[in-house]
């Protein structure tokens, strides 16, 4: 069977010469070839008939991890932590996510992604999880720290697609988020929760394959979970 074409949305950012590029980890690109798939990375700058045309050929779609969202896109106010904001990626990913549901084309949303979802559906973020949530545990892990250090558990709903998937109940993530979902779409359900109460994961159960993840599974390759997710993603988009 022919691997199937994996759109990976990216972001705007500058080299150390200050000239402009199209941003994206490479570990997403290495995951996704790891798991089976063909990735095409998706610039942020396309439009409207231009992305309609690439998404035709595509299997399916990571929506990646980034900088933060614009505040006016989720009806949230300005907050000194705000960074990155990017409105072409905004546009493209909120456009993007509404079309791979209403198609049932495969999703897998990471982080941002996780986030832009849920934006796009017609939820809302907190603009600064520190402010809302009384918890210990620390979303935004310090910068020092290794890309796949454990910051937290956090318990998989039984009976979701996510579980059947990671096949644990429990499971240890990173996390590097300063923004959390806040209200959810009645469309996504929520299939994993922080010890804290912060949604983790998400999914829409009438989908053929549509999971959203605060954590980054991209940067843990040695975890037989983080592996699982992005071959049952890989595997979803063949069919």
């Amino acid at each position: 069977m022919t691997a199937p074409l994996i759109g990976i949305t990216a972001g705007h950012s500058e080299n150390k010469h200050g000239l402009p590029q199209i941003h994206l980890i490479r570990t997403y690109v290495d995951s996704t070839i790891k798991a089976g798939g063909v990735p095409v990375i998706i610039p942020p700058e396309l439009h409207d008939q231009a992305w309609e045309l690439l998404y035709e050929k595509l299997d399916g779609i990571i929506l990646s991890g980034g900088a933060d969202m614009d505040p006016a896109t989720f009806g949230g106010e300005a907050h000194p932590t705000v960074y990155g904001m990017d409105h072409e990626r905004d546009a493209l990913e909120i456009s993007l996510s509404r079309q791979v549901v209403k198609d049932e084309k495969p999703v897998l949303a990471i982080c941002r992604g996780f986030q832009v979802l849920n934006v796009a559906l017609g939820g809302t973020l907190y603009t600064h999880v520190e402010d809302h949530l009384n918890s210990k545990i620390q979303h935004d892990t310090n910068r020092e720290r290794p890309r796949d250090f454990l910051a937290h558990e956090i318990k998989v709903e039984e009976g979701t697609k996510l579980s059947k998937i990671i096949g644990t109940p429990i499971l240890s993530v990173n996390s590097w988020h300063h923004q959390g979902v806040k209200d959810i779409p009645p469309q996504l359900k929520v299939s994993a929760y922080s010890p804290d109460g912060l949604v983790e994961a998400m999914e829409i159960p009438e989908h053929p394959y549509a999971i959203a993840i605060q954590w980054h599974p991209e940067w843990m390759p040695e975890d037989p979970a983080m592996n699982a997710l992005f071959e049952s993603f890989v595997e979803a988009s063949k069919k």
